[in-house]
């Protein structure tokens, strides 16, 4: 186990800033952020928040998975999702290859009821279940795409079940700390999602580019290509349909998101109104369709994160009080929704809520929580706040590997 002082972001970030000869004052007036805060991060007392994360990587020239800490091998040893890894590399790389004459696809609809099984394991973060189905299921798919007729309508149903694992893939190896695997899937979904002539997966591919270029602090990029992503829906064949609404609304939430990282607060207004219309005029949540988890349960968790995002910490815990998930809401939601309120309750110094939300965050999503770069970053800075780390507080520390 890593001893907690010094295995956390802010130590990270202090040795590649040193490495880079820059004083905290120089990182700070580069990443556009408060000195005090970088001295905070850098000595364990306050989460390095997702978007101060990325502005230092930007300026310190290096990946944000380096300061993350990610990938978390030794945990992923213990859970078996290490030897995942390459076999489902080695799966993406297939993609040009043609048929596989030792594999014999199933009927299309049979695969099709997996991809749906496996999609709803992404949206539990049940990372071990996907990752040793993934391989063999892109292999089969990508097969039957290969051997089926262009014009054959099961061909364009097997696109998009390919394009759906693809999302998968992308999702498992994302949340392990593999990004570059990652961004490899969502191009692989991009390309099958033009075989499936398909612009709602086009645009839902983008939501998750977005949030890649988000990771690297980069808002005005991943704005860019939301827009390109609402132009995408616009040209679906009923752009006023429920699907269609779902994904226009995944978008809207994005931006919000990307606006509150760049601390424009009349853009958050903007989006989260555009996201609450669009879930009004559905009607209803609606977690399964694109796989986009919308409605306006997921509005009202925006307006949290946002909140946070913001600094607004009260304005989240009054907006968090009317807030209640349905029982069948992703688990990936709920569990991110807890982690965030950790993070809030930390940076308002209660300790308590704080232990609180991360010990829910574990009990909805373990495997989330497990991997998740902010829960252990919040474990760490509350360890660190006290004397004496409580027995359910050193319980999380251990068991997320601290």
């Amino acid at each position: 186990m890593a001893h907690i002082a010094d295995d956390h972001i802010g130590a990270r970030i202090a040795d590649y800033r040193k490495l880079r000869q820059l004083t905290q004052t120089g990182l700070a007036q580069r990443a556009y952020v408060a000195r005090g805060t970088i001295a905070k991060v850098e000595a364990g007392l306050t989460p390095a928040t997702p978007a101060i994360v990325a502005a230092v990587a930007r300026v310190l020239e290096v990946d944000v998975a380096i300061l993350n800490g990610q990938p978390y091998v030794s945990e992923m040893r213990q859970d078996k999702l290490d030897r995942m890894i390459a076999p489902l590399s080695d799966a993406l790389d297939l993609y040009d290859l043609g048929p596989d004459l030792g594999i014999t696809p199933r009927p299309v609809r049979e695969i099709s009821r997996e991809v749906d099984r496996i999609c709803l394991g992404a949206c539990a973060t049940e990372y071990r279940g996907i990752g040793e189905k993934l391989p063999g299921l892109l292999s089969e798919l990508t097969t039957a795409v290969s051997l089926l007729p262009k014009s054959s309508p099961d061909r364009r149903q097997a696109t998009m079940c390919l394009s759906w694992c693809y999302w998968v893939t992308y999702e498992f190896a994302y949340r392990l700390g593999y990004h570059q695997l990652a961004a490899v899937a969502l191009e692989r979904m991009g390309w099958m999602a033009e075989q499936a002539e398909d612009p709602l997966l086009l645009a839902l591919r983008l939501s998750k580019r977005s949030s890649m270029l988000l990771r690297r602090g980069n808002n005005q990029l991943a704005l860019k290509v939301l827009d390109r992503g609402h132009q995408l829906v616009a040209q679906c064949d009923a752009p006023q349909s429920t699907s269609a609404t779902a994904v226009s609304g995944t978008l809207y939430l994005a931006g919000a998101i990307a606006a509150a990282q760049a601390k424009n607060e009349d853009a958050v207004t903007g989006h989260l109104e555009l996201a609450r219309k669009a879930a009004r005029h559905i009607g209803r949540d609606v977690p399964r369709v694109y796989w986009a988890s919308f409605g306006l349960t997921n509005v009202a968790h925006f307006d949290v994160a946002t909140s946070v995002e913001l600094g607004k910490l009260g304005a989240a815990m009054k907006s968090a009080k009317k807030l209640h998930f349905p029982p069948d809401h992703p688990k990936m939601r709920v569990g991110r929704y807890h982690i965030e309120m950790a993070r809030a309750y930390s940076q308002m110094g209660k300790a308590e809520a704080a232990e609180r939300a991360l010990h829910r965050a574990r009990e909805v999503a373990p495997q989330q929580a497990r991997y998740h770069p902010l829960m252990r970053e919040t474990i760490a800075v509350l360890v660190r706040r006290q004397r004496r780390a409580p027995q359910g507080l050193a319980s999380l520390a251990a068991w997320v590997g601290m």
